[in-house]
């Protein structure tokens, strides 16, 4: 059977599937975006104190995960300049996912500064809802606030509050009116924390090349271990 002709394209073509470029996988992979954001995250936990065990795990499916997709196999030899490629990809990925982590810091910044009128544009929705003679029931009155989690930290809820007639409109409307200024307190508390958050990230590439040499044991192991 004659052999098939390997042409310089195919070759070429071969390469380009085994390994896409960072950009083009920060670009359509999910996966890739979600390794960003967690090694930014950890960055920025790292900023407080030394990674705990359960991060050390976070971080290592976060490597594991960028070298299945960006082919870091080839380092496992040893190459000193596929180390360093790997190294350069990694604060790469650092710092998209910092700048995702901005943009979603900045959206919810702007939700939050404007939680408490729109907690009191439901609660008049609420009001009127009970007042209109024509209104149909069953009816959802939905509605985000700020709250605590079990850690005491400040968190985003959403409720939604089902009336079967206009005294329960009615009864939402107060309850949700009445809860207005503890939120808008808890919603003022969290909008400091996110601010002081976009502070250490606006800094965090300032540290990205101390943590790097800090993952250089736990780089080579996930390396390894890609074979």
């Amino acid at each position: 059977m004659p052999r098939k002709k390997v042409t310089r394209r195919n070759v070429t073509r071969r390469k380009v599937k085994k390994r896409l470029s960072l950009r083009s996988m920060l670009a359509r992979s999910p996966e890739i975006d979600g390794a960003c954001r967690q090694l930014a995250t950890l960055v920025l936990a790292q900023q407080e104190s030394p990674l705990g065990v359960r991060q050390l795990e976070q971080l290592r499916r976060a490597l594991t995960t960028a070298g299945d997709a960006l082919g870091w196999t080839e380092a496992a030899a040893g190459d000193v300049d596929s180390v360093v490629e790997v190294g350069k990809e990694i604060m790469t990925m650092a710092k998209g996912g910092a700048k995702f982590m901005a943009h979603d810091l900045a959206e919810e910044l702007a939700r939050k500064r404007t939680e408490v009128s729109q907690i009191h544009d439901v609660a008049a929705s609420a009001l009127k809802l009970s007042e209109d003679p024509d209104a149909s029931y069953p009816a959802e009155i939905t509605y985000s606030y700020t709250a605590r989690d079990a850690f005491r930290d400040t968190i985003t809820k959403t409720e939604t509050l089902t009336v079967n007639d206009a005294r329960e409109a009615l009864s939402a409307s107060e309850t949700i009116e009445r809860s207005t200024t503890s939120r808008g307190k808890l919603a003022d508390l969290m909008i400091i924390a996110l601010e002081q958050q976009q502070v250490r990230l606006d800094g965090m590439t300032r540290t990205l090349t101390d943590f790097l040499e800090s993952l250089q044991e736990l780089l080579r192991e996930v390396i390894a271990n890609l074979e």
